[in-house]
């Protein structure tokens, strides 16, 4: 998953001397005492001294309990954090850092573990949701902690090498990501520890660690909770909110009503059955293509009516949560044995998986449950005016409901040799032969009128962070088709002459043909960095016209929607969408879409925000997703304002919301847990968006005209709790 912004943050020197303001006595006292007090666990390298830790980082917000031999961590400040004095630590010899923590609140907490080097350090790290650190850690993982259960959190240190964003799942820890820089693990100069979200008054997290060690393998389990985390109908135990189920026939009875009234559903008369806009008519081609009137621009329907795209991603019967390690956090479980339930089981990435909204479907419809979710969604969907199926949504259920829709392309086009994280070797013939692959798919849906377009990709992680790719590929010496293709353009640029070359690089290469074994750990001086970033733009043009050709050939009927970019983190990305027909990208700000017109401007496309969304915590689950807002009432106004604002822009095309369901409070596969969907994880739609949404669609054509003001009243923000 997946926000933008096209300014770039940079920390100042002062903020980075608040943050390590630290008394010299103590930074200068022995390296923490390394014991294996409070742990037996035999596979543990280093067991830091809590009472030690305490004592070196001395100061409100910090003490240890004698009694249970643990350290409480209370920040009384966002940038407040818990330093950990590394030296004489073999960080080479473990595999993991492993915490056992315990946080009490009514919200999950955000642990980050920022990681600095000897020496250079990273840039500011920015992330989706417009978020921005103070500091500049050369690499930072951020895991989320459910409240209320003791924690294993458990960061593998081979994500030091920063070539994979998102970390394996671990029973009872919350998604975890990694962002900044490649370290090796004996540069490693220090650790801090921080706690997030924080804002007075309300968000003051405090997290009790019971063990910090360094370990070669992972950890036993922990033993099981006091209590179930999680209830029959797949709810929260922690608290109860209104309308919260507590009985079968609640659920079937509120179920079996929405069917009904969604049996009856229908757009409005002045729309077309494609959820087009009667009042304005182009040229029919008969299916969906791009248009720019004088004013703005317009998506056309397949018989010509204007055309603005209002999403709903993960439209599917399913809502599943890991399973695997976590089996006794429940207080009921769909009996395996039992036909029907037993398909509220799977499997998903090696993981087993359990669905407490399928096993909710089947409670209420038995064997029909399928067909009946069917046309409950599709009759809620027409209900709230949404015209668009979204991403990761179940596309046959979009092409029976006959709506239109977007398709996600699986299995982008790889090679055996990754140039930087999911980067390929884009000049190498293995890269052509598995583009044509990859294109194939499209043959089956080449005719679907409900077809608006299809997404290359989601969120390349190479894009995650301001990267130039062509230096990144020397972190190795592994040969590939595009480190020759860069020897043979350098030494173009150079004239043959490598003395030119070492001169403007400060470097002293013997030949060119150093280039094919080369590697670097710091860029060079002079113009290396300027010839990086150029070959970088030469990668990311092959990268992405081989793929677009590609397509081209099998389907010239449809929109080529690009790759949903996570945030415009370069203008790499702006050379990557110069092929596509729209630009896509994922929008998650506050209060309304991020800076769309640059990007119009200069890809000279009109633009499609593929996910936004805003949580709260005010129901059943503790984390809001990427941007929060105090109440359910709230994400009704910020839906409407967000929306409406971004349809008021000329460029605005598509505004497709993530997502249709909330996810599970015990996690999905990656261990997302936020209060992001329409419906919760009983079939309840929540009213406040409801309606908003409704309302909202159907002025939505008078407020992209400019016939109608867009809505101004602003949502109540809190902090964004995601991970």
């Amino acid at each position: 998953m997946s926000g933008c912004d096209l300014t770039r943050a940079f920390c100042n020197k002062s903020d980075m001397m608040n943050y390590f303001q630290i008394p010299v006595l103590l930074l200068l006292l022995s390296a923490f005492l390394l014991s294996c007090s409070n742990t037996d666990d035999s596979s543990s390298q280093f067991s830091f001294d809590l009472r030690e830790l305490a004592k070196q980082n001395a100061g409100p917000g910090l003490s240890f309990s004698e009694q249970d031999a643990a350290l409480r961590f209370q920040p009384d400040s966002a940038d407040h954090a818990l330093l950990l004095d590394t030296g004489g630590i073999h960080w080479t010899k473990a595999a993991y850092l492993v915490m056992e923590v315990e946080h009490n609140a009514p919200y999950s907490a955000i642990l980050y573990i920022d990681f600095y080097r000897r020496g250079t350090q990273g840039q500011a790290i920015v992330q989706q949701g417009e978020q921005h650190s103070a500091h500049q850690p050369r690499i930072s993982p951020k895991i989320g902690v459910l409240p209320h259960l003791p924690t294993q959190v458990i960061f593998p240190l081979s994500h030091l090498d920063g070539q994979d964003i998102f970390l394996n799942r671990f029973p009872r820890q919350l998604k975890g990501t990694v962002l900044g820089s490649r370290l090796a693990p004996e540069d490693i100069s220090r650790v801090a520890l921080r706690l997030a979200p924080f804002q007075e008054p309300g968000f003051r997290p405090s997290v009790t660690i019971r063990s910090l060690r360094l370990t070669e393998k992972l950890p036993e389990a922990l033993p099981p909770p006091s209590g179930p985390v999680v209830d029959s109908f797949g709810q929260w135990t922690a608290r109860d909110w209104p309308g919260k189920v507590t009985q079968g026939s609640a659920l079937s009875s509120t179920m079996r009503e929405l069917y009904q009234a969604a049996r009856q559903a229908d757009y409005p008369a002045q729309w077309s059955r494609y959820g087009g806009w009667k009042a304005r008519q182009f040229d029919a081609t008969g299916f969906f293509r791009t248009h720019h009137d004088g004013r703005r621009w317009w998506l056309v329907d397949p018989e010509g009516y204007a055309f603005l795209s209002m999403g709903m991603d993960c439209v599917r019967p399913h809502a599943e949560g890991v399973l695997s390690g976590q089996e006794n956090l429940f207080a009921w479980l769909p009996p395996r044995e039992d036909t029907l339930m037993a398909e509220a089981y799977s499997e998903s990435r090696g993981m087993d998986v359990v669905d407490f909204y399928k096993s909710n479907l089947i409670r209420t419809f038995g064997e029909r449950w399928r067909g009946n979710w069917d046309t409950l969604t599709a009759g809620l969907l027409r209900d709230m005016r949404f015209n668009t199926v979204g991403n990761w949504s179940d596309i046959d259920f979009a092409r029976n409901a006959r709506m239109p829709y977007v398709l996600p392309l699986g299995n982008f086009p790889e090679t055996k040799v990754f140039l930087y994280r999911d980067f390929p070797d884009v000049y190498s013939e293995e890269y052509q032969q598995n583009a044509g692959h990859y294109a194939a798919q499209l043959a089956a849906y080449r005719d679907d009128p409900y077809l608006i377009g299809y997404f290359l990709r989601n969120e390349p992680h190479w894009a995650f962070g301001y990267h130039n790719l062509a230096f990144e590929m020397f972190a190795t010496p592994d040969s590939s088709a595009t480190r020759r293709a860069f020897t043979e353009w350098i030494s173009k640029q150079y004239e043959g002459k490598i003395s030119a070359l070492n001169e403007a690089w400060q470097m002293d290469l013997p030949a060119f043909q150093a280039f094919d074994t080369l590697t670097l750990q710091d860029m060079p001086g002079g113009r290396a960095e300027a010839d990086f970033r150029t070959f970088s733009e030469k990668m990311v043009a092959r990268y992405v016209d081989v793929v677009c050709d590609a397509v081209e050939r099998i389907d010239p009927n449809h929109l080529n929607l690009g790759m949903r970019y996570a945030w415009i983190s370069s203008d790499l990305l702006y050379k990557a969408g110069e092929r596509f027909d729209v630009f896509s990208i994922n929008g998650y700000s506050f209060p309304g879409p991020p800076a769309t017109e640059e990007i119009a401007r200069r890809s000279g496309k009109p633009v499609l925000i593929g996910e936004y969304h805003f949580g709260a915590i005010d129901a059943g689950l503790p984390s809001t997703g990427i941007q929060g807002v105090a109440t359910q009432e709230d994400r009704g106004i910020a839906y409407r304002y967000y929306t409406e604002q971004g349809f008021a822009r000329p460029e605005v095309i598509a505004l497709h919301y993530f997502q249709w369901n909330d996810q599970p409070v015990f996690g999905r596969f990656d261990g997302e847990n936020y209060n992001i969907g329409f419906l919760d994880i009983c079939l309840r739609p929540y009213a406040p968006l409801r309606r908003a949404a409704r309302r909202t669609h159907e002025r939505i054509y008078e407020v992209a005209a400019g016939s109608a003001s867009p809505f101004e009243e602003k949502a109540k923000r809190i902090p964004q709790i995601f991970f």
